[in-house]
C-alpha cells in the first residue's frame, strides 16, 4: 500500500459527533483511495440530474420532467415519482448530514425544502399523484413489473425515506420549526394510519403484494428508521412506541429469501436502532441471527456484497443494498463492539461497495458472475441509479466518517487502518498508511495525535493480519494488551505506528479462513490484506498453494481496484470454467 497525500476538499467532510469530547465536531477527511471514491462521490452531486429542482421535487409535484423510458444514458430520466419522497427525501437526508450547519451546502437544497413544505398533505404524507384512501385495499398488480403501477405501498415507501431527510434536516438545522413540524406531521401520520398496516387480519392482503419493491413487506417496516430518529431528537414517546409496534408485527415477515434486500437491510438497521433506544436484547439478537444466516446462507459474497434481491443467484447487485449492508455492520460494530462486524464492513468497503461505484462517483447496479453458490464475479455492465443508489452509496460514506474514532474514558479506538485526518477545536487525530519495508508488513499504520494530551490507542485485530504489533514515535517497541480481538497501547501515546503483519491468504466461499490453504476441488478467494484478488474475465485458474504475490501477478491475479470497475472479472477461483 503506498503513501498518499489528504484530499483538502469538502467533499470527503462531515461530522464525527463522538470525537475526543470536543467542544465542537471534529472535521473529517478520508484519504488514500476510499477517500478518493468519497470525493467523487459527494462531487457526483454538483453534475445533472441533481442541480435540477424540478428533477429533485418531482416526486412531491408529479410534473413531467422527461420521459420514463430504459434509456440509461439519458441523464434526465425521472422514473418512480409515485415513489413519493423516495429521491426528494433522500437528497434532503444527505445534504443535510453533510451541511455542516450551511444551507448553501447544495444550490437546490433551501429551494426544495420550500417545496417540502408546500407539498405535504393535508394527513401528513406526501403523494405526488393526489390523495389517498388508506382504509382502501392495497392497489398492488402482481402482474406488474415495472414498478409503474399502484400508489398506496410506493407512497409508503418514498415517505419512510422523506421521514428519515425531515429528521436529519431539522438536526442540522434546529431553528427551521416549520421542517419541524413537518416532521412530526409525517410520524404522527404513520400512527394514525399503524392499525390498518399492522392489522393481523390483513395478512393475506399483505403477502400478496410480494416482497420486491412494491409490497408490504418492503414498504410499511423502513419507517421504523425515521420514527426511532425522531423520537431521540423530539423526546416524543410516541413516535418510539410506533416503531416497536412495527418491529414486534415485522417479525411475521423477516424471512430468507426476500426480493428486496435494501428493504429487509432497512428494517434490519431500524432493529438495531431500536435496540439503542429501548435497550432490549431482543431486537439485537433478531438482527443478529439474520447476519449469520446471510452469511451462511450464501447470500453476502465473499467480497462481502449482496444481491438487489436477496437471492443466492439474481443477475445484478444493487448500491443501494450494499450501502446498507455496510452501515448495517457499523452499527453492529458499535452496538456489540464485536470485531467480526467490523470486519465485514471493511470486506464490504474494499470490495463489493467500491466495485459498485460508478466511475462518475455515482452507484448503481453491477451485474455479477453467479452460479448455485453465489456471486464469484463482476460483469462489464455497470450503470447508476440516480433515483436511489447514488444517494445511498454517499450515506455510506457518510456512516464510515462517523465510525472512523471512538473515545472511551482513557481509551482512543480507531477501527479501521484507512487514511484520515479528524479536526475539532481541541486538536486532530491523524492516520497515515507508509510503504511496507517487509514482505510481512501488510499495512503500517502511524496514528499522531496534535494538541491533544496523550491517551491509550486501541486498533482491531483484522481478519487479514496474522499479528498486530506497536512502535513508538522513535521507533521503540510499545507493548499492547490484546483482548477479545483488540490491541490497545499500555501507555498513554501521542503518535503510535502499528504494523499489521501476514500474507497470502485463502478463504472459503463463505467468508471462512482456510488456515491450512484451499482444499483440493473447492473454489477458494485469495486475498491480501483487505483486499480479494481477482483475473481479469471470467473465470480464474488457481495458482499453486501457498502462493506469494510475486506468484499471484504471474498469474494475472490482481487486487480489486478502481481499474476493475469496468472490467469483467473472477474473485472464486476455480469457477466459470
Amino acid at each position: 500500500m503506498s503513501t498518499t497525500h489528504f484530499l483538502s476538499i469538502a467533499a470527503s467532510c462531515c461530522f464525527l459527533p463522538s470525537l475526543l469530547n470536543a467542544a465542537e465536531p471534529a472535521h473529517v477527511k478520508l484519504s488514500g483511495e476510499v477517500g478518493s471514491a468519497a470525493d467523487i462521490s459527494a462531487a457526483r452531486f454538483r453534475f445533472a440530474p441533481f442541480d435540477s429542482l424540478p428533477w429533485l421535487r418531482a416526486d412531491l409535484t408529479n410534473e413531467t420532467v422527461s420521459k420514463h423510458d430504459n434509456n440509461f444514458h439519458n441523464v434526465m430520466r425521472r422514473p418512480y415519482k409515485h415513489y413519493s419522497g423516495d429521491i426528494s427525501g433522500r437528497f434532503l437526508e444527505i445534504m443535510a448530514l453533510n451541511s455542516r450547519g450551511n444551507l448553501a451546502v447544495h444550490p437546490a437544497f433551501r429551494d426544495l425544502l420550500k417545496e417540502v413544505l408546500k407539498n405535504q398533505r393535508k394527513g401528513g404524507y406526501f403523494c405526488a399523484s393526489g390523495a389517498i384512501d388508506w382504509q382502501q385495499p392495497l392497489d398492488y398488480d402482481s402482474s406488474d413489473q415495472t414498478l409503474s403501477k399502484g400508489r398506496m405501498l410506493p407512497a409508503l415507501w418514498g415517505n419512510s425515506r422523506m421521514l428519515c431527510g425531515l429528521v436529519e434536516v431539522t438536526r442540522a438545522f434546529p431553528g427551521n420549526r416549520q421542517i419541524a413540524d413537518a416532521a412530526r406531521r409525517l410520524g404522527d401520520f404513520y400512527i394514525s394510519v399503524l392499525p390498518r398496516f399492522n392489522d393481523p387480519a390483513r395478512i393475506a392482503e399483505y403477502t400478496g403484494a410480494g416482497t420486491y419493491a412494491a409490497g408490504h413487506v418492503t414498504c410499511w417496516f423502513p419507517a421504523m428508521e425515521g420514527l426511532v430518529k425522531l423520537s431521540k431528537l423530539t423526546g416524543e414517546q410516541k413516535y418510539l412506541d410506533a416503531a416497536v409496534k412495527m418491529a414486534d408485527f415485522y417479525q411475521r415477515f423477516d424471512k430468507l429469501p426476500v426480493d428486496h434486500a435494501h428493504g429487509m437491510l432497512c428494517n434490519q438497521f431500524s432493529l438495531v436502532l431500536l435496540y439503542g433506544a429501548t435497550k432490549n436484547p431482543v431486537y439485537l439478537a433478531r438482527v443478529e441471527k439474520r447476519w449469520k444466516d446471510l452469511i451462511a446462507g450464501g447470500y453476502v459474497n465473499p467480497a462481502g456484497g449482496i444481491l438487489e434481491k436477496c437471492h443466492v443467484e439474481y443477475e445484478r447487485d444493487e448500491g443501494c443494498g450494499i450501502a446498507d449492508w455496510f452501515r448495517l455492520n457499523l452499527a453492529l460494530g458499535k452496538a456489540t463492539g464485536n470485531p467480526r462486524y467490523w470486519a465485514m464492513a471493511e470486506r464490504t468497503l474494499h470490495n463489493h461497495f467500491l466495485q459498485n461505484q460508478h466511475p462518475n462517483g455515482g452507484f448503481g447496479h453491477r451485474y455479477v458472475l453467479t452460479d448455485s453458490d453465489g456471486v464469484y464475479g463482476f460483469e462489464k455492465r455497470n450503470y447508476e441509479s440516480t433515483w436511489c443508489c447514488t444517494y445511498h452509496g454517499e450515506l455510506g460514506f457518510i456512516q464510515l466518517r462517523n465510525h472512523l474514532l471512538e473515545r472511551s474514558d482513557d481509551v482512543l479506538t480507531c477501527h479501521f487502518p484507512l487514511e484520515f485526518s479528524a479536526e475539532d477545536g481541541t486538536g486532530s487525530t491523524t492516520s497515515l498508511l507508509q510503504l511496507p519495508w517487509k514482505d510481512s508488513h501488510v499495512v503500517r499504520q502511524r496514528i499522531a495525535l496534535d494538541g491533544q494530551p496523550a491517551i491509550r490507542v486501541r486498533v482491531r485485530h483484522p481478519h487479514w493480519a496474522d499479528q498486530v504489533i506497536a512502535r513508538g514515535a522513535w521507533g521503540e517497541a510499545l507493548e499492547l494488551e490484546s483482548k477479545d480481538g483488540w490491541h490497545t497501547t499500555q501507555k498513554p501515546v501521542t503518535e503510535v505506528l502499528f504494523i499489521y503483519t501476514g500474507a497470502v491468504y485463502a478463504e472459503d466461499r463463505h467468508c471462512n479462513r482456510l488456515p491450512g490453504g484451499p482444499k483440493e476441488g473447492k473454489p477458494f478467494v485469495i486475498g491480501y490484506g483487505p483486499k480479494l484478488f481477482a483475473a481479469q474475465g471470467g473465470s480464474a485458474k488457481p495458482p499453486a498453494w501457498p502462493t506469494t504475490l510475486k506468484e499471484l501477478e504471474a498469474h494475472g491475479l490482481k487486487p480489486l481496484s478502481s481499474a476493475t470497475r469496468n472490467k469483467p472479472c473472477c474473485f472464486v477461483m476455480g469457477c466459470g470454467d
